[in-house]
């Protein structure tokens, strides 16, 4: 994949982000708690992008830090979202551990100015054990009779496919700079991944509920 249809992919699913926010801002009068929460990740998501495109585009910016202070927003607002499936003490410590972790890692090793490999991946492998907490707690307590009326399952599928993509991608993007070519083939990929994960999430704030539960709580 050449460069071109690399940064072509990238942009478009930058403006593809419009997609899920535009239906959490139709939906958001008789949302659920999961899917109040997702629609604040997509708004936050689709304006950091938006802000990249433009610094970039535009003004030629540096524009790296914006992907720095998504990492960490996305990681919180996510964590959240899986709450309800979690251990409750151990999301109160991935709270105040990861994002200052992720600040420190930014700050003073890798820098803003470069994409934050570790930060990425060490978000995409915690979330990828999200979704997993999520499908084993459904699969052994079998109380979810409409898998496909629940916000929590589609944002769970979204969820591992993106992140178990990302998490090698990231892990060893540093590998694939000399290798110009495999690198962009590599965020084309991530590119398209990124397009899956909105499609999931669209539909995630598309359904209505049918009642409450202990995964999908009001």
């Amino acid at each position: 994949m050449d460069e071109n249809l690399s940064f072509l992919l990238a942009d478009i699913s930058s403006f593809f982000g419009l997609i899920p926010a535009s239906i959490a801002f139709y939906r958001i009068k008789t949302a659920i708690r999961a899917q109040r929460l997702l629609s604040i990740l997509v708004w936050g998501g689709t304006c950091i992008s938006l802000a990249a495109f433009a610094l970039g585009f535009f003004w030629g910016a540096p524009n790296l830090y914006l992907l720095h202070i998504y990492t960490i927003f996305d990681f919180i607002l996510l964590t959240f979202i899986f709450k309800p499936v979690l251990n409750q003490k151990m999301v109160n410590a991935l709270l105040i551990i990861f994002p200052l972790f992720a600040a420190v890692n930014s700050i003073f090793f890798e820098q803003l100015i470069t994409f934050n490999v570790l930060n990425r991946s060490i978000s995409s492998f915690l979330i990828m054990l999200f979704a997993l907490s999520f499908f084993t707690k459904a699969l052994k307590e079998m109380k979810i009779l409409q898998l496909e009326k629940t916000p929590l399952f589609w944002i769970s599928i979204g969820a591992l496919f993106y992140n178990a993509a990302s998490f090698f991608i990231f892990l060893f993007s540093k590998d694939l700079v000399p290798f110009k070519n495999l690198w962009f083939t590599y965020f084309g990929v991530h590119s398209i991944f990124t397009i899956l994960l909105y499609i999931f999430y669209s539909i995630a704030l598309w359904i209505r509920p049918e009642k409450p539960s202990t995964y999908h709580s009001s």
